[in-house]
């Protein structure tokens, strides 16, 4: 077998293991898909030491709210969802249209905050950063959320933790 042969079956075998590779790949990314379709939708990122203690009523402290105009963040109240944004944070835009249906769906009534004084006061890791209160002002959910699912899932928490007091009282 001349020197031109062997370069020729190098150059086969090269080839098959070359298809046999994009084969295990494909292999690979359907797995992949599968363990994703699998999972399905996380919920939102609930950190025990982030944000504002749970079955505890943070003092009350005014805030700067995302479209201007101030509000007061803790103390009782209307049961409320607020969100902490940035003009700054992609995922905040893509996340606050839901902010008013997710909490009007439990009977909350939705504040947008910006304001970096209050985010650190309450402890707040990034945005977007939800806080569920009940009208007595205790933390009954809380939580980083990047979609409309992770955001109806912490009101869905805090209806179950609050057993009652998140929604407003008839008038």
């Amino acid at each position: 077998m001349g020197l031109s042969s062997w370069w020729a079956v190098a150059f086969v075998v090269q080839w098959l293991l070359v298809v046999a590779l994009c084969v295990v790949v494909v292999a690979l990314a359907r797995q992949v898909g599968t363990l994703h379709l699998r999972l399905g939708p996380r919920g939102a990122l609930e950190v025990d030491s982030e944000g504002p203690p749970l079955g505890e009523a943070p003092p009350p402290r005014p805030a700067e709210l995302d479209g201007g105009g101030r509000v007061m963040l803790g103390g009782p109240g209307v049961p409320r969802l607020v969100l902490f944004v940035s003009p700054t944070c992609p995922i905040c835009e893509e996340v606050k249209p839901s902010a008013p249906a997710a909490a009007s769906s439990a009977g909350l009534s939705a504040q947008l905050v910006h304001d970096a004084d209050a985010e650190r006061w309450w402890n707040v890791p990034g945005t977007p950063f939800a806080v569920v209160m009940d009208r007595t002002g205790v933390v009954r959910a809380k939580g980083t959320v990047n979609n409309l699912e992770q955001l109806e899932g912490l009101v869905d928490t805090a209806e179950r933790r609050g057993a009652g007091d998140l929604h407003r009282e008839a008038s």
